[in-house]
């Protein structure tokens, strides 16, 4: 009767600490989020590809110190591949623009249309939308690897 209590005993044990265990948070690990920026119309100049974490007021005009995130890629071909690492879960959004004068600035003509091409994400160039985007309607969820495709506008 002894060995049937301390099984049984061993076994509630066991069972508590296995419950325990599941119920701890478990740590995301990062991921990364690779962009292919497609359309780029001339080999001239970098492409600035900035990760937005939150609606921002600078998003979508991406530069250097406004996103959570930003790579900046020298144009060889007519499409261009980046990859951000060491990014936790949770929604972002992405835009970009073909720095074609290598200025460091999305370059905007009258009424502050670009004058260099442009692109952010879940927005095509051909669904006729060219309105200023907004970062819900361009965000995406990350939880491990993404990769998301862009296709540059120019006006």
């Amino acid at each position: 009767m002894k060995l049937m209590r301390s099984e049984l005993w061993i076994r509630l044990m066991v069972g508590g600490l296995a419950t325990s265990l599941m119920s701890l948070p478990v740590s995301a690990e990062p991921s990364s989020v690779t962009v292919n920026v497609s359309r780029l119309h001339s080999l001239k100049g970098k492409l600035v590809i900035c990760l937005w974490k939150r609606q921002d007021k600078g998003f979508p005009i991406c530069s250097n110190t406004a996103s959570f995130q930003h790579i900046t890629v020298k144009v060889t071909a007519a499409m261009v591949t980046a990859t951000f690492q060491n990014i936790p879960s949770g929604e972002y959004a992405i835009s970009a623009f073909h720095d074609e004068n290598q200025d460091g600035t999305l370059n905007r003509g009258f009424w502050g249309r670009p004058k260099e091409g442009i692109a952010f994400s879940s927005q095509e160039p051909n669904q006729g939308d060219r309105g200023r985007p907004s970062f819900d309607r361009s965000k995406f969820t990350v939880n491990g690897a993404k990769t998301i495709s862009l296709s540059v506008l120019y006006f």
